[in-house]
């Protein structure tokens, strides 16, 4: 029943018809940090005409595109709170945010103007003549006629973690993340990313391991060049969801907004090695706009992969999203898989694999209400999509549907907020509930106070608890604390163990170094009764 309900809320997304307003301009951006409670950091801010109540969005590479709004500003940086807090993003996941096109032009003088004089055929059409605006006829410059130019991030952390009496889960890593801009003087752009990472593999054994997570060229895409090409490795641009791939893709912008394209090439496993060559794919999509703002938009893709020259999936991915100025934010897709003779686990012909749907309001002054939908089962594929191998009755029974809500009211700097959570699978049905209240300057000017009360009911044990946080500037930088009180209970374990008090500290700082360097330090810890876990780590990375 709630497949059915996700599935009728995502469709419906496409059936909306936005209005008219003002055209954006997408400008792209990185997360640079992460904060406490589905908060992230993006290297966007003042500068760059963001404001409060933009519309972010983020493409992390597992494909699953992720939606959140501008909720405070600096002058380089802004704070974005996520619709779905639980949403898989890391430091240096991309995205952008749409910034109205009015918001970017220069402002006009004020000064009275002097009449025109009559064009000179002799000057060329983009020249200045008297009597014109400073700025003239001139044009931006084209993509190929801009100069070289680099810019990305060099990052590299390290963190120790403790748990159950281990360090299993600890991690050192040190990467960079790059883009050359016009290396050729033809406009296109070259882009790397790649770490090395040493940690426990899905294997259980510790090894280190170079990973190449983009390495590609691309060309065109822009209003002077419309067909657009990219080779190499990288993440599909307009149907991430379809993931990454190594291979060569190619695409067209009509003058009306609307794209197609399609690509060609090999999906990379996706575990510790990144390795390639297994699984072949061939992909075509159609992007519809309604108008060039890209507010609202409906996709449909088409993917078929062989696993070691086998056929394999093939996968339809349908999907809407609506960014309105102002007004209801909504998105929502369906991946769907077909199933023929040769799919002998699965009954059915065609299954919703993955269905997705949010629907997120904000009322300046006065509140907001979010809603997420998510709707997961295992498809039956030769390729392996999981570190572990399912069981074939798992493979056919497994599921995963939960749904939220996250409400919340303005009284002044007093903000009060609850959210609600229900989940269900093969197993068993949980839930969580939170109520909690945030209260700004109470402590100090430019941070925010939060306490709140929970109860959680897992798998396999329940947690009903109080948490408090504080998070505010300081003459370092931003300091987050955080502490937690909760009454545990573990199912199918012995009387004297089956009740635990855990006591949970955090403290999270980041803190800007100068000349484009940031850092930031982290620490969590919990104790049950006699039982320390903890975890203590750096993240250092520089912007240029």
């Amino acid at each position: 029943m709630l497949a059915t309900f996700r599935s009728v809320v995502v469709l419906a997304c496409c059936g909306v018809v936005a209005a008219q307003g003002d055209v954006f301009e997408e400008v792209a951006l990185r997360i640079a940090s992460l904060r406490p409670n589905g908060g992230v950091v993006v290297d966007r801010g003042k500068r760059d005409h963001v404001q409060v109540g933009d519309r972010v969005v983020l493409v992390p590479r597992n494909g699953q595109v992720a939606h959140g709004t501008v909720t405070e500003l600096d002058e380089r940086t802004a704070l974005v709170q996520l619709v779905d807090p639980t949403a898989p993003v890391t430091a240096g996941t991309r995205g952008h945010v749409l910034v109205p096109k009015v918001r970017l032009q220069p402002k006009p003088d004020p000064a009275p103007q002097a009449q025109p004089t009559r064009p000179d055929p002799t000057q060329p059409a983009d020249e200045w003549r008297p009597g014109m605006p400073l700025l003239g006829n001139t044009r931006p410059p084209r993509p190929e006629e801009r100069p070289t130019s680099v810019h990305g991030r060099v990052y590299g952390g390290a963190n120790l973690v403790r748990t159950l009496g281990d360090f299993e889960e600890s991690w050192l890593v040190a990467g960079a993340d790059v883009e050359l801009d016009n290396l050729r003087g033809d406009g296109g752009t070259l882009r790397f990313h790649g770490d090395f990472t040493a940690s426990t593999e899905t294997s259980e054994n510790w090894g280190d391991d170079l990973r190449l997570y983009e390495l590609s060229y691309e060309h065109g895409g822009t209003r002077h060049q419309p067909f657009r090409w990219q080779v190499g490795r990288f993440l599909q641009r307009d149907m991430p969801e379809f993931g990454l791939l190594d291979g060569v893709e190619v695409g067209y912008r009509r003058e009306n907004g609307h794209r197609f394209g399609a690509s060609f090439g090999w999906l990379p496993e996706l575990d510790d090695d990144l390795e390639s060559l297994a699984d072949l794919q061939i992909a075509g999509w159609y992007l519809w706009h309604q108008d060039v703002g890209e507010r609202f938009t409906v996709g449909f893709g088409y993917q078929k992969t062989w696993h070691r020259w086998d056929v394999d999936r093939d996968l339809v991915v349908v999907k809407a999203r609506l960014l309105p100025s102002d007004g209801w934010m909504l998105s929502g897709a369906l991946w769907i898989d077909f199933y023929t003779a040769r799919d002998d686990l699965k009954d059915e012909t065609v299954e919703i694999t993955r269905a997705n749907a949010f629907a997120s309001r904000r009322w300046p002054q006065v509140g907001g209400l979010e809603l997420v939908l998510d709707h997961e089962e295992y498809p039956e594929t030769r390729r392996r999509e999981l570190p572990q191998t399912l069981l074939p009755q798992t493979l056919v029974d497994a599921h995963q549907d939960r749904a939220s809500l996250h409400a919340y009211v303005h009284a002044g700097p007093t903000r009060w907020f609850t959210r609600l959570t229900g989940y269900s699978d093969e197993e068993r049905d949980g839930g969580a509930a939170e109520f909690g209240v945030d209260v700004d300057g109470l402590l100090q000017q430019r941070a925010r106070t939060t306490l709140a009360v929970f109860d959680v009911q897992g798998v396999t044990q329940s947690l009903a608890g109080v948490r408090v946080e504080h998070g505010g500037d300081l003459s370092f930088g931003r300091l987050d604390l955080l502490y937690e009180l909760g009454f545990v209970h573990h199912e199918g374990m012995p009387s004297d163990r089956d009740d635990l008090l855990q006591h949970r500290l955090g403290a999270l700082c980041t803190s800007d170094l100068g000349s484009g360097w940031d850092a930031t330090f982290f620490a969590d810890g919990t104790l049950w009764d006699d039982e320390l876990s903890f975890g203590v780590g750096i993240w250092l990375q520089k912007h240029f």
